[in-house]
């Protein structure tokens, strides 16, 4: 949405009226005839139109052209002729930079775009020869009757399909697709423990143990996609804390909610980034120290999946500082709480029946 009211022409030449959602023009400067005199215009800046009226014309880095027309500027020419209740309110100055800021921010957004996409094709390709390989050593299993082995393996596929159902669903969000409005109710825990379950092998790799701790029955109500929280969390937890070190996931329950921390080694938060980490596109300077590449959309997009369930998503580092291979760490929480709507009475029920079973076999042991 743009603040006066434009015409944006795409690279195709396709033209698109938007009214502005705050300076709107008057009736009298869009009918269709003034629509079609507007998109005539080929000057690019400052141009007159109908009646005296300033039109400023822009193309951006994609090749797509931003007219606004009939403004009536502080420091321009009075129009010959003024329509009731239009007044200038704004200066030429005002207005150039409010469309420069408007195209950086579109290019900003296309920028970490295109970089979300290549990390996507790059871990579709990993989750893809996961699969492949683990369907393939599950059949080799299942013709040596290999049944514990086999199972194992089938555990990794679902773990890989699941991971790459998230990455999709991940970009689909971040990208306004609009298919996530079903609201449900959704456990919790066991998204949680999923996406923990998801990630242990990429830990192991680099010698990080995540653990798991705390339980949770409890549901939270909105749409499926909950998973992009804690896959975001771990996933950065992963790839910044530096080698033999421990991720510590906790779920509790409170009065009427559910939280979730996950805790790790990151990198130092600087002064004035603490406000910023949650923005779109926004990555910290000690963050880009130990990975040059990223995005920036990660923590900005589960903080938008958190507002859809009505939650709140914070960060909090400890002011002791470590240093570890030239890096200055911390240890480094980031909670997100979720309103209760309910618990899952089915797998509470059959948790609490395993627990029992496994009391009666630990009491008829000790005998």
């Amino acid at each position: 949405m743009l603040a006066f009211t434009s015409i944006v022409v795409s690279p195709q030449g396709e033209p698109k009226f938007h009214d502005g959602t705050i300076f709107k023009l008057p009736p009298e400067l869009y009918d269709k005839y003034r629509i079609e005199q507007y998109l005539k215009i080929e000057k690019i800046g400052w141009s007159k139109s109908e009646f005296g009226y300033m039109t400023l014309v822009q193309v951006d880095s994609q090749g797509a052209k931003y007219i606004i027309p009939g403004l009536y500027l502080e420091d321009g020419d009075r129009p010959s002729k003024k329509f009731y209740g239009y007044k200038p309110v704004v200066s030429k100055l005002q207005v150039e930079q409010y469309l420069k800021h408007h195209l950086d921010r579109l290019s900003s957004i296309r920028e970490a775009s295109e970089g979300e996409l290549t990390a996507l094709v790059h871990d579709l390709r990993h989750l893809s020869s996961s699969i492949y390989h683990s369907a393939i050593e599950a059949e080799r299993a299942v013709k040596e009757n290999s049944l514990h082995e086999t199972r194992e393996l089938i555990k990794t596929i679902i773990a890989s399909q699941t991971m790459l159902k998230v990455r999709i669903d991940y970009l689909d969000f971040s990208n306004s697709v609009d298919r996530f409005d079903e609201v449900e109710k959704i456990p919790v825990y066991s998204r949680v423990d999923k996406v923990i379950r998801c990630f242990r092998a990429d830990a192991r790799h680099k010698n990080v143990e995540i653990k798991l701790s705390g339980s949770s029955y409890r549901l939270a109500e909105g749409p499926n996609i909950l998973d992009i929280v804690p896959y975001t969390l771990v996933e950065n937890a992963i790839k910044y804390s530096p080698k033999n070190s421990v991720i510590a996931v906790k779920v509790q329950d409170t009065n009427s909610e559910t939280e979730v921390s996950v805790t790790s080694l990151g990198p130092i938060i600087a002064d004035g980034e603490e406000a910023r980490i949650f923005e779109r596109g926004f990555r910290g300077a000690n963050a880009k120290n130990i990975r040059q590449n990223g995005t920036g959309l990660g923590l900005s997009v589960a903080g938008e999946v958190i507002a859809t369930f009505t939650g709140s998503l914070s960060v909090e580092q400890s002011n002791e500082k470590l240093v570890i291979d030239d890096v200055h760490y911390a240890s480094t929480t980031f909670h997100f709480s979720l309103p209760t709507a309910g618990e899952d009475m089915a797998r509470k029920q059959k948790y609490e029946m395993l627990n029992r079973r496994r009391a009666r076999k630990r009491s008829a042991n000790i005998r």
